[in-house]
């Protein structure tokens, strides 16, 4: 068993590594993935107009109502504002059960200045609200000034603010059932009325974002299994253990069986150094005393220290033992190497 084990020994090591490295790939790998399902989706509209009533003007000729983009709300020509909001909720599939809450808060604000929340019979004064998720507001642009004012000159004296807001908050609270999940969402339209003083249009009124939508979905996560991926595990385990356990036992098999060099390499080798020590004999001669020494450097010391040759001889046909001795009078000094 020579050159044939080693190369068996290197293509089992070089295969113990790459099934090794195989179990560390799959683990690398997922064994599972997310797949998101779209049980519904649905969308909230929310839609603002609005009618302004004018006074007798010159500028749109009489004209006694303004609509959306139908001309710039001069607020010196506008008597009040008609405004109105219609709520929509769309939903595929259509939902079971769908229940609808609104909840109003009104503000106005000096930009960056104050702002200050509406009690409920102030806006009563002022706005003239009627109705409930879809609803109707008469804006008196006049009452709102005369707040805004008061509230300066409480704090300011006689500054005035140039730009003043109406912010209007209905907050919709939505709740509907599906067949396995619930939608439960709020939609807040939020629409700023803008009391605004410009170099060029001087005192308007802007009302702008009179579209809303929001849009959602509900979704289902599922985790599907990679069974491709459970089962290259697997392959790369059984994979593995083989490779280990062929190359161990032919390692062990190398090993027990392992070749002996060749004895006249072997002997060359271990007597180089000493070859102007060593003479070669045809047999080794009987002593009355003969001692063992363990290694041939050990003889060579010895052979140093009594100033005498080293003899070789090679005895038996099978199994040959190479001897080396060294006699001095009746002392023979021996060491034998077993070699085949």
């Amino acid at each position: 068993m020579g050159k044939p084990s080693k190369i068996l020994l290197i293509i089992l090591s070089c295969l113990a590594i790459i099934s090794a490295l195989s179990v560390y790939y799959t683990h690398l790998l997922p064994t599972s993935k997310i797949r998101t399902k779209t049980l519904a989706t649905y969308q909230h509209i929310g839609t603002y107009n609005y009618i302004a009533k004018l006074k007798p003007n010159l500028i749109y000729q009489n004209k006694t109502t303004l609509t959306p983009r139908e001309g710039t709300l001069y607020t010196a020509i506008v008597e009040y504002i008609n405004l109105t909001f219609t709520y929509a909720f769309i939903c595929n599939p259509k939902p079971k059960d769908v229940k609808i809450e609104i909840y109003m808060t009104i503000q106005v604000e000096s930009p960056g200045r104050w702002i200050r929340k509406l009690e409920k019979s102030e806006a009563e004064e002022m706005l003239y609200l009627s109705g409930s998720i879809n609803w109707t507001m008469r804006m008196n642009p006049m009452k709102i000034k005369q707040f805004v004012e008061a509230i300066d000159e409480e704090i300011y004296g006689t500054t005035r603010s140039a730009t003043y807001n109406l912010r209007i908050k209905p907050k919709i609270h939505l709740t509907a059932n599906l067949t396995t999940q619930t939608i439960d969402d709020t939609f807040t339209p939020e629409l700023t009325v803008i009391f605004k003083t410009d170099a060029e249009k001087g005192n308007y009124i802007a009302i702008e974002n009179l579209n809303q939508k929001k849009q959602d979905s509900i979704t289902e996560t599922e985790e599907i299994p990679l069974i491709q991926v459970q089962n290259q595990r697997i392959i790369a385990y059984i994979a593995t253990a083989l490779t280990t356990i062929a190359l161990i036992a032919s390692a062990l098999k190398y090993i027990i069986t392992k070749p002996v060099q060749s004895p006249t390499k072997n002997v060359k080798n271990l007597t180089k150094p000493y070859e102007e020590l060593i003479a070669k004999t045809q047999k080794s001669p009987d002593m009355k005393m003969t001692i063992e020494v363990e290694t041939l450097e050990d003889l060579v010391k010895i052979a140093e220290i009594l100033a005498k040759p080293i003899l070789h001889s090679i005895e038996g046909e099978k199994h040959k033992e190479h001897i080396f001795y060294i006699i001095d009078d009746d002392i023979k000094y021996v060491t034998k190497l077993k070699l085949e």
